[in-house]
């Protein structure tokens, strides 16, 4: 809806690559708060996010994600960010997937930043596909800290999933190097 207010379209592509029951771990580069909108309005799953500890002391936002079960994680602190991966870890069963932004924040220039190890991390103790997800044009929708949006088009590739065999031991920086060079990619 908010979209629609702001006079902002989705193109999306991709969804041929899911299967519906399946489990992922949805990496997407991080443009915008429209990204939020469109991971929301069109990624058919049901998910949870992982999101950094600071956006639960937003108002109503913090209290709703909580309450939606969504996972917080404290990025300086090793023993709560631990707990906070088994949490999710937990959750993830029965076609229940993780949405991440992996480089932790909005961009302030458009370029895709440095990965952080935690999405990774997770895919790789329960095997579970990564899906590389890449947004185009939502940087040019709303630049970060600012309110003006420009109409026009977001459009949200999805990629072919990274299957992790459990039978071979992949790393989680190997993992986040390939998803990485995916989504730049095709930016």
């Amino acid at each position: 809806m908010i979209c629609k207010i702001c006079f902002v379209r989705l193109k999306i592509t991709g969804l041929e690559h899911l299967k519906p029951k399946q489990s992922y771990i949805f990496v997407l580069n991080h443009q915008s708060i429209f990204d939020i909108f469109v991971v929301y309005g069109w990624l058919p799953y049901i998910f949870k996010w992982l999101m950094k500890i600071e956006l639960r002391k937003i108002p109503l936002v913090g209290i709703a994600c909580e309450s939606a079960g969504h996972i917080f994680i404290n990025r300086r602190n090793p023993i709560t960010t631990k707990h906070s991966i088994e949490k999710a870890e937990m959750q993830l069963k029965n076609g229940v997937s993780l949405v991440v932004f992996p480089e932790g924040t909005r961009t302030y220039t458009g370029e895709m930043g440095k990965f952080k190890r935690g999405a990774f991390q997770i895919a790789s103790d329960l095997s579970l596909p990564i899906v590389p997800v890449t947004l185009r044009g939502s940087f040019e929708r709303l630049h970060r800290n600012t309110i003006d949006v420009t109409p026009g088009t977001i459009e949200m590739h999805i990629h072919q999933p990274i299957e992790i065999n459990q039978d071979v031991s992949v790393t989680s920086s190997v993992l986040m190097n390939v998803t990485w060079n995916v989504i730049h990619s095709s930016l």
